[in-house]
């Protein structure tokens, strides 16, 4: 096979590609600590409706959808079966009936909120002032619990419809309100679910509006994206949250992803692939949701890398004792809140039972692919997830917590080799110190040495100020490719260079029939032997004992080279590969590395014809 010269002539580009995993990662270094889990509400697998007055962990609830948490810690809980809204206060521990007597239907408004009638409740928000937010879904209306517990109708006539805006929100008509939030102002936003709509009402005056949708649902890939929100379509709109700066988020189950509308009112997909019912966002925008389908707890950072924080993906009654949260056992978990500490609240549908995700403050949360980011799934048979596994060399970032320097320390080759020891911050795997490439307090890239080769699972730890993280344990295979993206979510375009050593991209096409250079790792072992963070130099450059094989708009490719980059780190690998013919050109063709069988995610190219 080729060597890797003649395509790579940018050699300021070449040296600088050690840094890509720093540079294209620094915008998801984010905390992503390991979670404890316990259960703070609810006799878990007994549900009904009992235990007012006294102790939130000794009451019943069935089917707790929905959960809120405001400022002081206090939660707001939707009792689903029980069609009532539950409130545990964090000082005491004591639960109380909010909202809601017991039984079906609509009455009440003008008195007291635990002697009305709800019908379907699926969601609640509270204000910083103690003032909550019901979303009466079956009755199509949202109702208000003001500080003295009385009930009204802030939202709806009662009379299914689409209605109203510009007037009073009393006057207008809804369709199965499903999701609330409220933005810093104090302005209330409606997840109108029956008309495919977001809708607002701005708390100075009371009046509604839409803010996303047109009124019906139309099915597809996000149609309207780019534009204005109100002139996009949405398909079955579920929750709705607001960060900080004003930007909505629409969780849209009928297109499983989240919509978000920035403050020029255009709309995007924000996260795609989104299946849960409900979501909540903290301070820095990260986002939590429940997969009721996987019985699973997961985030999704704010540069797009989705991390699994709780629930062994079996569904059972199993709190772990108060140990890792990925211990735990969920069954069908619906609602997620988060408190200004970080702590993350589950309504555990299934188990009738509220949880709480405290996060570790020294911890490895998660470990992912440097190239692409997929962080591990909910375990198989035990240890990780056996479809994402790591692989000898490759190169990954571990997610966590209190792991290193609150300011990003990038490593600097000594004597062919980058160093074990990067800002104070050790990683063992095995036992075995990992050649490291940056750490921080959120993140740090290690080099997985090549002695868990053969092995079925590696031990993985943090060394840090003499403090040493809980051991993850992590599944291991031959291979686990992964290839380089210029976002550095592991999709969309990839940090690919033309033949002539330019990069790719949507402006600058490669040809038919040319040779462009990709980047992955993940390769697996190497002949000869992969030697843990060594530089790629001499005459003989170590090429993967696995097959590699390149696909190009889903036609295969001519691998002309496919091993050590050179002059970088043992397990960056440099594939070139010839574009075949045989498809339309385009800004963003599929391409996939498949090594020893195993396929990478898919990125893209942009190609142009001959």
């Amino acid at each position: 096979m080729p060597g890797p010269s003649g395509v790579y002539k940018q050699l300021k580009f070449m040296k600088s590609f050690q840094l890509l995993i720093g540079v294209l990662l620094a915008g998801s270094v984010a905390f992503a600590q390991q979670y404890f889990s316990s259960t703070i509400a609810g006799t878990g697998g007994s549900p009904g409706w009992s235990g007012d007055s006294g102790p939130a962990l000794s009451a019943q609830f069935t089917n707790p959808l929905r959960v809120a948490v405001d400022a002081a810690g206090n939660l707001y809980i939707t009792d689903y079966s029980n069609y009532s809204v539950r409130k545990v206060t964090k000082s005491t521990g004591i639960v109380t009936t909010l909202a809601g007597n017991g039984s079906l239907g609509f009455s009440g408004d003008g008195g007291s909120g635990d002697g009305a009638q709800l019908s379907n409740i699926l969601d609640v928000v509270v204000d910083p002032t103690g003032v909550v937010y019901i979303a009466d879904s079956l009755n199509s209306r949202v109702r208000r619990v003001d500080a003295s517990g009385a009930i009204s109708t802030y939202a709806g006539t009662g009379s299914r419809g689409f209605s109203g805006d510009g007037g009073a929100a009393t006057d207008a008509n809804l369709y199965f309100p499903a999701g609330l939030a409220l933005d810093p102002a104090g302005n209330l936003y409606i997840a109108d679910y029956g008309n495919a709509t977001v809708r607002k009402v701005t708390k100075s005056t009371g009046v509604i509006s839409t803010v996303a949708g047109v009124g019906y649902s139309v099915f597809g890939s996000a149609p309207g994206d780019g534009g204005p929100a109100t002139k996009a379509f949405l398909s079955l709109p579920y929750s709705v949250g607001v960060d900080k700066a004003g930007n909505i988020y629409i969780g849209d189950i009928g297109t499983s992803s989240i919509r978000r509308i920035g403050t020029d009112g255009k709309i995007a997909t924000y996260v795609s692939n989104f299946v849960a019912q409900n979501f909540a966002m903290d301070a820095a925008g990260t986002i939590y949701f429940a997969d009721y389908r996987t019985n699973t707890v997961q985030k999704v950072l704010a540069g797009g890398t989705r991390l699994w924080i709780a629930g062994n993906g079996t569904a059972g009654w199993d709190d772990a004792n108060g140990g890792p949260a990925t211990s735990a056992q969920f069954t069908s978990p619906y609602g997620v809140a988060v408190d200004a500490n970080g702590a993350v609240y589950v309504a555990d549908a299934g188990n009738a039972v509220i949880r709480k995700l405290t996060p570790v403050a020294f911890s490895v949360g998660a470990v992912a692919n440097a190239a692409n980011l997929q962080a591990f799934a909910p375990p198989v048979a035990g240890v990780g997830d056996a479809s994402n596994p790591i692989s000898a060399g490759e190169i990954v970032v571990l997610f966590g917590a209190g792991m290193g320097p609150d300011t990003l320390a990038v490593a600097s080759p000594q004597g062919g080799f980058f160093p074990t020891t990067v800002g104070g911050t050790q990683v063992l795997i095995n036992g075995k110190a990992a050649p490291l490439i940056y750490s921080s307090a959120g993140a740090v890239a290690a080099i997985v040495p090549y002695s868990v080769d053969g092995l079925s699972s590696a031990q993985v730890s943090v060394l840090y100020q003499g403090k040493t993280s809980r051991v993850t344990t992590l599944p291991v295979a031959p291979t686990a490719p992964g290839i380089f993206t210029a976002n550095s979510t592991g999709s969309g375009q990839a940090a690919a260079l033309n033949q002539d050593g330019t990069l790719n991209s949507a402006s600058n096409p490669a040809q038919v029939g040319s040779v462009i250079t990709l980047y992955a790792t993940g390769e697996g072992q190497t002949s000869p032997g992969g030697v843990d963070g060594k530089l790629a130099t001499g005459s003989t450059l170590p090429m993967p004992v696995q097959t590699v094989n390149v696909t190009i708009g889903g036609l295969p490719a001519v691998v002309n080279y496919a091993g050590a980059a050179p002059t970088l780190v043992a397990g960056l690998m440099q594939i070139n590969v010839q574009i075949p013919s045989g498809f339309a050109a385009a800004s963003a063709i599929p391409v996939v590395v498949q090594v020893g069988g195993v396929n990478s995610p898919v990125a893209t190219i942009a190609v142009t014809g001959q």
